[in-house]
């Protein structure tokens, strides 16, 4: 069953007609920005820019006000001036306008007379049944609708990840990051002040929106945590949260009211309520987001016995230390799968866990031992090291040279980089990949690669995570796959009916 305030934020994530009022044909004011990230996103609706000052903004007929529109409007995107706002919000509520984004900020984040303009808002919409979002936040995109009402001019990759922050630029920051990886989105709303419409009311909206598989959430303060752990602890059994909380100190609870009139709440409490409705709290942000890809393409681990695949065993030493640190288990592989590793490895390999290929160069030959430790019975999930991604490191190492003049970079891409070695090593690359995908399939383990990149650019086979996922040290591996094992652990408690706590 549908709930109401889902019904209504699909006016908001999915509309029909968007009015941006403030539309500009001024380049340097956010009345042309966000329309122009509307237009420039594709977005399917129709739109209607609002300007009593303009005839036309960005080819498209401008209006002299919302009343004047001949449609009916599901989303206004307010863009003008603070002390303006008010009675826009009015002819909103006139016409009928279903839901409305406050992108100016100068409100509750600002002090007493903010405050007081921000009252003044609510006031108006009470009763109406428009739902608002901020004021002061950088607006929303949505995959459905190719909506990218935003300010930054931020083209997320779509995906399974519906995303809700209290900061849109960090927000927008993390969707900037998620495209360069190939990390896909299918809904993100900076929050902004939450005048009206507040963190349980998005999480609400996700939990029940068949679009989304995974929910990300940054927050730096609740104003209704009763309902809010209410509706976290009846999602997490079919959607995972992951939640980052910033503001957890003075320092930055301080900082938060600032820029977000947000409420810090207590950690201890905080705490308390992340183990009482099985969300997963990340430490950083990039944590975040390893966190949040994983959900969104593997299955979680039945349990914590890890088998380690290395190209050499430094890697796997540092790989069992990181697993121990998160309470998962480098488990002891039986005999029966230590001889058939036997025969596909140097009688000189280490024969346990992790598994050394001590540096094999015979590609084919890690598919075939990746194939026999996942399907062995003791393991729970695999992390293997160093082989999925490392063409394209290779590529990038050789382009990348930042002392080599452009004559020697250009005579290398012909002998190597475009040369049928590096072909070859591509389609290797490739049919690794499948691999995975296959005995993810197969087996339902969870199988974590991780990937060394020899310069700061994101590779090719980094940049697709939609299907598998790799990490650039073990130790972020690691502490996902502990991560996803957490939130089994939390199913499996509520199924048999034991306290969370």
């Amino acid at each position: 069953m549908t709930s109401e305030t889902s019904e209504q934020l699909r006016h908001l994530f999915d509309p029909r007609t968007v009015a941006v009022i403030g539309a500009s044909n001024s380049m340097s004011k956010w009345g042309y920005i966000v329309p122009a990230n509307i237009v420039a996103g594709g977005y399917t609706g129709k739109l209607y820019p609002v300007n009593p000052k303009e005839k036309m903004i960005l080819d498209f007929p401008a209006y002299k006000s919302v009343l004047d529109i001949p449609d009916e409007i599901d989303l206004a995107v307010i863009t003008i001036p603070a002390e303006r706002v008010s009675p826009v919000v009015k002819e909103c509520v006139q016409k009928g306008v279903k839901t409305c984004i406050i992108i100016s900020g100068g409100f509750s984040e600002t002090g007493t007379e903010g405050t007081a303009l921000e009252e003044e808002v609510n006031e108006i919409i009470k009763g109406s049944g428009m739902r608002l979002v901020g004021p002061n936040t950088m607006g929303i995109f949505s995959a459905t609708s190719s909506l990218h009402a935003l300010m930054p001019p931020v083209r997320p990759v779509h995906g399974k990840i519906a995303f809700a922050a209290q900061s849109g630029n960090l927000g927008t920051q993390v969707l900037s990051l998620g495209r360069a990886l190939g990390v896909g989105f299918s809904r993100f709303v900076c929050i902004g002040n939450e005048a009206e419409l507040k963190i349980p009311d998005y999480l609400e909206y996700f939990s029940e929106d068949t679009h989304s598989e995974v929910i990300l959430l940054y927050i730096e303060g609740l104003r209704d945590a009763r309902r809010f752990i209410e509706i976290a602890e009846r999602t997490s059994p079919n959607k995972p949260i992951v939640v980052l909380k910033a503001g957890k100190t003075e320092a930055g609870a301080r900082a938060a009211r600032s820029h977000s009139a947000a409420l810090a709440a207590d950690e201890a409490i905080f705490d308390g309520m992340i183990k009482q409705t099985g969300m997963i709290e990340a430490d950083t942000t990039e944590e975040m987001l390893d966190i949040a890809k994983a959900f969104a393409a593997v299955p979680s681990p039945r349990g914590k016995r890890v088998g380690v695949l290395t190209w050499g065993g430094g890697w796997g030493v540092v790989t069992a230390d990181a697993l121990a640190k998160h309470g998962l288990e480098l488990v002891d592989l039986p005999e029966e799968t230590l001889e058939e590793l036997d025969k596909l490895l140097p009688p000189y390999w280490s024969r346990g866990n992790p598994i050394d290929l001590v540096g094999t160069l015979d590609l084919p030959v890690h598919f075939k031992c990746l194939e026999v430790i996942t399907k062995c019975e003791a393991v729970d999930a695999v992390i293997t090291l160093g082989t999925m991604g490392a063409t394209s490191s290779f590529q990038s190492f050789v382009l990348e040279q930042p002392d080599m003049d452009e004559e020697k970079r250009e005579s290398l891409k012909v002998k190597v980089v475009n040369n049928e070695f590096l072909q070859q090593l591509q389609q290797i690359d490739e049919a690794y990949r499948n691999t995975v995908i296959r005995l993810m399939e197969e087996t339902g383990k969870p199988i974590i690669a991780v990937s060394f990149p020899t310069s700061g650019s994101v590779t090719p086979m980094l940049a697709r995570q939609s299907e598998v996922v790799i990490y650039p040290s073990p130790e972020r591996g690691a502490k996902t796959l502990a991560s996803l094992y957490e939130h089994y652990n939390y199913l499996e408690r509520k199924r048999s009916g034991v306290s969370a706590g």
